[in-house]
């Protein structure tokens, strides 16, 4: 084989990936990154579609996303599952799931999403932190930290970019 025939024969192998992963991906109906958190810990995250809120509660802690009316519903659960993964602290809950192959996919695959290619680095953390960052600029998604306690709710906003500051352990790649 010469060059161009190994071009083509290596290009046309690309789209049929292409187009076999987008017909798996296209029969998962709406793609919804909560679905893995919620599959390992039914009953943790709670979604406000109308307040824009989401919640990741694996105990009477929270980890809360607040989006802004501009921010699709998407793209605050998106941007919940890229924090839960990468960057939150249940350390009890998440090291042990973020090492599930169901749960690395679904952040990569977020991660590959057209709206953040301008984030694309070879570490996937680091990769996350710039899709963070991006998306909590000018107050578009706030982290919250939520605790339930006694039949009250309580609620401190969070600093994104010092959590995101923080050196933590990096999930296994």
């Amino acid at each position: 084989m010469n060059g161009r025939n190994i071009a083509v024969c290596f290009l046309s192998a690309i789209v049929v990936w292409c187009f076999a992963a987008q017909a798996v991906w296209a029969t998962d109906g709406p793609f919804d990154p909560l679905k893995v958190v919620t599959s390992s810990f039914p009953g943790s995250v709670k979604v406000s579609e109308k307040r824009r809120l989401v919640e990741f509660c694996p105990d009477e802690t929270c980890d809360g996303f607040l989006g802004s009316g501009a921010v699709l519903v998407d793209t605050l659960k998106d941007f919940a599952y890229l924090y839960i993964y990468f960057f939150s602290d249940y350390l009890v809950y998440l090291p042990e799931w973020r090492n599930h192959s169901d749960a690395k996919n679904t952040a990569d695959r977020v991660l590959l999403k057209p709206e953040y290619r301008s984030c694309n680095n070879e570490n996937s953390r680091e990769a996350a932190r710039c899709v963070l960052l991006s998306l909590s600029r000018n107050g578009r998604i706030k982290l919250l930290f939520i605790r339930y306690d006694e039949g009250q709710r309580n609620v401190v906003r969070g600093n994104m970019t010092g959590q995101l500051a923080e050196k933590k352990p990096v999930p296994k790649q």
